[in-house]
């Protein structure tokens, strides 16, 4: 009966009125996509000469980049099997970075998407898997020197031009994707500062690592570099996999070697398993590369004083510049100045004259400052410290309503 209609009819019929149910609906596509979305990093593709191909990494910087990239350096955690921890691995960085006593200082965090994993990962090429069999499927094993070669002369430098960064690097892998970050300490100890290996695939050919650590040993020089190896308890029952992950062996070979410039950590997990330890793993494991970070409570209300030493310190072991988190200063200083029940000045002018040495080119540091001498009735140093901040950044409005009614001279 419908064969009398045109078909251009009812075609636009039909389209009205899909357009109207649409447009009726309450959640409809307009709604959803203006929705705000939380965004934990984002995407960039890396033309890589080197591999041939296009290399996709994810990036994240921490919340405070954007008010504080033109003066701050941030350390970079670059993260293997980027695609599977990126997420999860961001979520640590960030709980492990931030409030008033943070255990590791921010960082920008690039994962690198697995495009050939196997190949990527395995210095040599081995047939022999962690059963101890020969095997097919480990045929395209054989080019992490390659992929390295990328992470140094392509990825590092892209991201150091494109971001705010130190010249801190971590560099974190895990399983398969453990193994080239040992070996990579032992080829290249001059590229990255940090190594953490989870539950790494030491076993690989023959555990060729512990081969390659006796010769690198004799050969490598070390300067600032840390190792941190995590493992499990749990084992694999036999017959299925018959050799250790071997990060236990790795770690007691180097440290009877005690190399100069090594700092080994070994950390061992009693209820993860190989398959969920990575996060875990990592969240013992930033910690332990930036022991020292914390500032107690203690020296925070109490001991001030102690805080430039502490960190003074953990920049020579690093053998880079750690500063206190500038937003713990600051947040104690108001904290001294004016919101506690009892308030002690003298304290919050220390914590803001911490911040203006430990981050001289803040803006908000200076502003910082320049209240609390003012409070205090200290005008001519609140005048200085006002023109600085206004000086380095002429927008500055606390800065500006600090000059406001006041002279050099006070």
């Amino acid at each position: 009966m419908y064969s009398s209609f045109p078909r251009e009819l009812i075609w636009r019929l039909a389209s009205t009125i899909a357009l109207f149910m649409m447009l009726a609906a309450p959640g409809t596509a307009s709604a959803e996509e203006e929705r705000a979305q939380f965004v934990i990093g984002e995407q960039h593709v890396v033309q890589s000469e080197i591999l041939g191909a296009e290399r996709s990494v994810w990036i994240r910087v921490p919340a405070s980049y954007a008010s504080s990239k033109d003066y701050r350096r941030y350390p970079v955690l670059y993260v293997l099997d980027g695609n599977l921890f990126f997420h999860p691995f961001t979520g640590v960085v960030r709980q492990l970075s931030t409030d008033v006593t943070p255990l590791i200082p921010e960082m920008i965090v690039v994962g690198i998407d697995s495009l050939d994993r196997l190949n990527d990962s395995t210095p040599t090429q081995s047939l022999i898997g962690p059963d101890g069999k020969d095997s097919p499927v480990w045929q395209a094993s054989g080019g992490a020197e390659m992929f390295q070669h990328f992470l140094e002369a392509e990825l590092i430098p892209y991201v150091d031009r494109e971001f705010s960064t130190s010249d801190y690097r971590i560099l974190a892998g895990y399983s398969l994707t453990g193994l080239p970050v040992a070996h990579n300490l032992l080829t290249r100890p001059d590229v990255f500062d940090s190594h953490i290996v989870l539950d790494g695939s030491i076993w690989w050919d023959q555990f060729y690592i512990l081969d390659l650590a006796h010769q690198s040993i004799a050969e490598e020089t070390f300067n600032h570099n840390q190792l941190v190896v995590v493992t499990t308890e749990q084992r694999y029952p036999a017959p299925y996999i018959t050799v250790e992950a071997g990060g236990r062996e790795l770690v007691n070979l180097l440290h009877d070697a005690a190399p100069t410039g090594l700092r080994i950590s070994h950390i061992e997990l009693e209820k993860e398993t190989h398959h969920n330890l990575a996060t875990i793993g990592l969240y013992r494991a930033l910690p332990q590369v930036f022991e020292g970070h914390m500032i107690t409570l203690d020296q925070l209300y109490a001991r001030p004083d102690e805080i430039e030493p502490k960190f003074d310190a953990l920049s020579a072991r690093l053998g880079t510049r750690i500063a206190p988190p500038e937003g713990v200063l600051n947040f104690f200083g108001y904290q001294f100045l004016r919101n506690l029940p009892e308030q002690e000045p003298d304290k919050a002018i220390l914590y803001f004259s911490m911040n203006t040495r430990s981050y001289p080119r803040s803006p908000n540091a200076w502003a910082s400052l320049g209240q609390a001498y003012q409070d205090t009735g200290q005008i001519g140093e609140a005048y200085r410290a006002f023109s600085e901040a206004l000086r380095l950044d002429p927008n500055n409005r606390k800065a500006s309503e600090g000059l406001a009614g006041i002279s050099p001279e006070g």
